[in-house]
């Protein structure tokens, strides 16, 4: 504070009215001094989260209990409190983490640099097993992997529907 006077929390010094920061949440007690930072109060969260705001360019899923970009509205794969658990790869919590989430094809979550790095060398999900990318299509581009049998495997449809599959996964 400019003037140096004791008072509650609050947006501005209620002596001499200077603002204490750029941005400023009564509810989580939030000083950001930022002007770059895009951030908002959800009310359902109960969290200040970053982003220009609910409607603009982030909404908040009821079923997920989470505030996603307004992007994925029509394409999220709902699952309920799906993000009130840790990141599977670094193990910290998701729901109030800052860093950008990601969400698997089967449905779970995780953070975008864990998932980037996790699935530099593997390719199932930690959670589930199943596949986080197309198999097949993998397979015809790389050369052929070994099953966790010793087997060399290799793209190849007649097999592959007589054995009811249509991807697998290299160990």
């Amino acid at each position: 504070m400019a003037c140096g006077a004791e008072q509650e929390v609050a947006e501005r010094c209620r002596h001499c009215q200077v603002g204490m920061a750029h941005y400023f949440c009564g509810t989580c007690k939030l000083f950001d001094d930022d002007p770059t930072h895009d951030i908002y109060h959800c009310p359902f969260c109960n969290l200040c989260r970053r982003g220009k705001g609910l409607g603009v360019d982030m909404f908040h899923c009821m079923r997920c209990n989470q505030c996603m970009a307004l992007s994925l509205a029509q394409s999220h794969v709902c699952r309920e409190r799906g993000l009130e658990s840790d990141c599977p790869i670094c193990h910290e919590d998701l729901f109030t983490s800052a860093a950008p989430i990601r969400q698997t094809q089967c449905g779970h979550f995780m953070h975008s640099a864990c998932y980037k790095l996790y699935t530099a060398d593997k390719y199932t999900c930690p959670m589930c097993s199943k596949s986080l990318a197309d198999m097949v299509r993998l397979s015809r581009s790389s050369s052929p992997c070994k099953t966790t049998w010793g087997m060399t495997v290799q793209h190849h449809p007649s097999l592959s529907a007589f054995l009811g599959l249509s991807a697998w996964t290299c160990a």
